[in-house]
C-alpha cells in the first residue's frame, strides 16, 4: 500500500514560485513505493547525497558553510551558514515544548512564531523556503524541520557517527501558545527553566548548546546587542562572529576552543563586547564548567556521539499523541520509480529503475518476476555517493506481456540479501496521461477487464500556501471518474479533471477502492528531486 501527506515573501521566495509554477508542468511519477511512500522519500533524501539521482536536498548544504538562500559572492560574503540555520530552526521549534503537558516540541509550529522577538533573524523563512518544495502529503514540515538536523550532523560530521531518524511527525496549524527561548539576555535561571520545560536539565543544556554551536556564527545584523558593527566588512556583510574556527565542520572544536581558551574561545556569546549577552558563558559556566571539560574529555568521536544522542532526543520531542515510525535505515537493494505506464506504441510497460548501496560485487544482477520471467540488469556508468556508501543505478523497462501473471519480483545478484517487491496491475494511474497545468489537474486510471471497478475513486492532495508561515498546508479532495476511449489491450481507461490551488510542492493522486489505496501517483515540481 502507498499512502501519502506568512510572513511577507522575500524576494527569492517570489523568484522560486515562478519556477515551481513553470515546473508543475510536469514529472509524473505513479510508484510502487518500497517499503512505503513516506519512508522512501526520506529515505531518498538520506541516502542519495550526491552524484546520480541525489535529491537535491543535500546540495543546500554541499559545501556545509554554504548559504544556500544567496549565490555568489553574496553568499560567501554573507558568512551565513545555512547547516547552522538547520540546527538553530529546529532548536527554536523544540525548546518550547512542555513535555509535561505533552504539548509543543517538534511540529513546525516555529513556521507561525518567527514574528516574535525570540524568533529573531532569517534562519526560519531562509530553512522554510528551501523545504518547502519537500513537502507533500507523506512528507511534513515538522519531518523535514527534524531531518535537517540529521543531515547538519551526517553531512557536516568530522566522524562516522550518524543521527537515527524517525519520521511522523505532524504539521502544527497555529503557533505554539508556549513562548521562551534562550537568548542572549536570558538569566541562567530562565533559560535552565526552560530547558527543564522540554526535558533536558543542566547537563543536558550544557551539552546541546555546546552541539548546537558548533556550526555557524551570531551576526551583527540580527543580534547588534552581540556583535557590534565593527564586525562588518565587505567581507562579512552581516558582521558575523564565527562560534569557532571551523564554522562549517560538525566537530568538538568548539568545546576545545572555549576549555583551552584558544581560537575564538567558544563564540561570541562568550565573549561579546556586551557582558548581558554571554549567555554561552553563564550557561558554560554554571557546574564550574565541569560539562564542558567532560566533553573535552570525550574526544572528537565521543563528543559527537554524545551530540548525536542530545539530537536524537531533541527532535524526538513531539506533542503527546503523535507516534513516530522504526528508524529509517538505508536500503541495500531498493527499487525506484517503479511505475505502469503506457508507450508511444500502445503498449503496457512496466518501468524503473534499481538501486544497490555498497553491493560492489553483486554485478551482474538480474530482475526475476514471480511468474519466472527474468532478465539481466545492466548498470548506468554514473554513481552517487553518501555518507553511507556507493550507489549505482541499473534502470528496466519490461513488457506487461511478459510479467502479466507476476505479483512481485526480487533483484538477484552476488552478495545480495533476500529481496521481495510487490506488485499488481488491476488497477493503476497512468503518468504520461496524467497533468497539472496550474490550477487544473486530470487524471487518467487503467483498470484491467475483469477486475473490480466498483468503488473506485481517486483522491488529490495539494500541498498550498497558508497565511503566516511558509510551511504549506494539505487541500484534499475527490475526482470524479467516468469511463473514457481507448486503454492498452485488456485494459479500460477511466478519466477525471477537477481545478485545484496552486501548488508549492508535489501534488499526489491516490487510486482508491473503498478504503485501500491501489496506486499513488506524484506530479512533481521537480525542485525537490524526488
Amino acid at each position: 500500500m502507498r499512502s501519502l501527506r506568512i510572513s511577507s515573501p522575500p524576494r527569492f521566495l517570489l523568484m522560486q514560485s515562478c519556477m515551481l509554477h513553470l515546473l508543475l508542468l510536469h514529472e509524473a511519477a505513479a510508484m510502487f513505493y518500497y517499503p512505503s511512500a513516506q519512508v522512501s522519500q526520506l529515505e531518498h533524501i538520506l541516502v542519495d547525497n550526491w552524484g546520480a539521482h541525489a535529491s537535491n536536498f543535500s546540495s543546500a548544504i554541499t559545501p556545509c558553510d554554504r548559504y544556500v538562500t544567496e549565490v555568489g559572492d553574496a553568499a560567501v560574503n554573507s558568512g551565513r551558514t545555512t547547516s547552522a540555520q538547520w540546527l538553530r530552526v529546529v532548536f527554536h521549534d523544540f525548546v518550547t515544548a512542555n513535555v509535561t503537558a505533552g504539548t509543543g516540541g517538534v511540529d513546525a509550529s516555529i513556521g507561525f512564531e518567527t514574528f516574535r522577538d525570540e524568533n529573531k533573524g532569517s534562519a526560519f523563512n531562509d530553512s522554510f523556503t528551501f523545504w518547502r518544495p519537500f513537502v507533500n502529503e507523506f512528507v511534513p514540515m515538522a519531518d523535514l524541520v527534524a531531518l535537517g538536523t540529521v543531515m547538519s550532523v551526517n553531512l557536516c560530521g568530522s566522524g562516522e557517527k550518524t543521527i537515527p531518524y524517525r519520521p511522523g511527525r505532524v504539521d502544527a496549524v497555529q503557533a505554539d501558545l508556549t513562548t521562551g527561548v534562550p537568548e542572549p539576555g536570558t538569566s541562567l535561571e530562565e533559560t535552565l527553566e526552560q530547558f527543564e520545560r522540554s526535558g533536558f536539565n543542566q547537563v543536558d543544556a550544557i551539552g546541546l548548546t555546546a552541539c548546537g554551536h558548533t556550526l555557524g556564527s551570531v551576526h551583527h545584523s540580527g543580534f547588534p546587542e552581540v556583535a557590534d558593527d565593527s564586525q562588518v566588512s565587505v567581507n562579512n556583510t552581516n558582521g558575523g562572529m564565527n562560534f569557532d574556527t571551523t564554522r562549517g565542520t560538525f566537530d568538538a572544536r568548539v568545546v576545545h576552543e572555549y576549555v583551552d581558551d584558544t581560537g575564538n574561545r567558544g563564540g561570541a556569546l562568550v565573549t561579546s563586547y556586551n557582558a548581558t549577552s554571554r549567555s554561552d558563558l553563564r550557561l558554560y559556566a554554571s557546574d564550574g564548567n565541569a560539562t564542558m571539560r567532560a566533553l573535552y574529555a570525550q574526544g572528537e568521536d565521543g563528543f559527537l556521539a554524545t551530540c548525536a544522542d542530545l539530537f536524537t532526543r531533541m527532535i524526538e520531542t513531539v506533542p503527546a499523541g503523535v507516534a513516530l515510525g522504526g528508524v529509517v535505515q538505508p536500503m541495500s537493494v531498493k527499487p525506484i520509480n517503479v511505475t505502469w505506464d503506457v508507450a508511444a506504441d500502445g503498449r503496457l510497460v512496466l518501468s524503473g529503475s534499481v538501486r544497490l548501496l555498497n553491493a560492489k560485487q553483486a554485478k551482474p544482477a538480474k530482475i526475476a518476476f514471480s511468474n519466472g520471467y527474468t532478465t539481466p540488469l545492466s548498470f548506468e556508468t554514473t554513481t552517487g555517493t553518501s555518507v553511507f556508501g556507493t550507489t549505482q543505478f541499473a534502470p528496466f523497462a519490461i513488457d506487461h506481456a511478459h510479467i502479466s501473471s507476476s505479483s512481485s519480483f526480487s533483484i538477484l545478484g552476488a552478495n545480495l540479501p533476500a529481496n521481495k517487491f510487490t506488485i499488481q496491475d488491476s488497477s493503476f494511474i497512468v503518468p504520461s496521461l496524467s497533468t497539472v497545468e496550474g490550477t487544473s489537474a486530470k487524471v487518467t486510471i487503467a483498470v484491467k477487464k475483469g477486475a473490480k471497478d466498483a468503488g473506485l475513486s481517486a483522491q488529490i492532495t495539494v500541498p498550498t500556501a497558508q497565511p503566516l508561515t511558509l510551511g504549506p498546508k494539505m487541500v484534499s479532495t475527490s475526482i470524479g471518474l467516468t469511463k473514457a476511449a481507448g486503454g492498452p489491450g485488456g485494459f479500460t481507461f477511466w478519466q477525471g479533471n477537477v481545478d485545484i490551488e496552486q501548488p508549492t510542492g508535489a501534488v499526489s493522486i491516490r487510486l482508491v477502492r473503498d478504503t485501500e489505496t491501489l496506486d499513488t501517483l506524484l506530479l512533481d515540481a521537480g525542485v525537490a528531486g524526488w
